[in-house]
C-alpha cells in the first residue's frame, strides 16, 4: 500500500500516460496503484486541449511561430510526446511557466 499523497517522478507519469505501465506492469519499487493511474489518465484527458492550445498561442506569442500553427490538425502535444521521452516535465514547465494552470481531477 502506498502512502496518501505519494508524489512520483514524472518519467513514472509519463509512463503510465503512455500505456508503458500499466498495474501488470512488475519492477518498479514504488509502484502507483491502479487507482492513481485512473487519476493520471482522467486529468490527462482533462487538460489535454487546454495543453494544446497553451502550446499553440504562446508558440505563437513568445516563440514567433508562424500563424499556420494556430490552425494545423497537428497535435503540438502529441508530436511533442512522440519526439521526447521528457515530454511531461517540458510541458508543465512551459505551462505553469507561461501562467496558465491546469485543472486537478482530486478531491479536496
Amino acid at each position: 500500500m502506498l502512502a496518501p499523497y505519494k508524489h512520483f517522478e514524472s518519467d513514472i507519469i509519463a509512463g503510465v500516460l503512455d500505456g508503458l505501465i500499466t498495474p501488470d506492469t512488475k519492477g518498479f519499487e514504488d509502484h502507483p496503484t491502479e487507482t492513481t493511474m485512473h487519476q493520471w489518465h482522467s486529468w490527462f484527458r482533462l487538460n489535454r486541449y487546454t495543453v494544446e492550445g497553451t502550446l499553440r498561442s504562446k508558440g505563437y506569442q513568445l516563440l514567433g511561430f508562424t500563424e499556420e500553427l494556430l490552425t494545423t490538425s497537428v497535435s503540438l502535444l502529441e508530436k511533442l510526446r512522440k519526439d521526447n521521452c521528457d515530454w511531461l516535465r517540458i510541458i508543465l514547465r512551459y505551462i505553469y511557466n507561461s501562467g496558465v494552470f491546469l485543472r486537478s481531477t482530486w478531491s479536496q
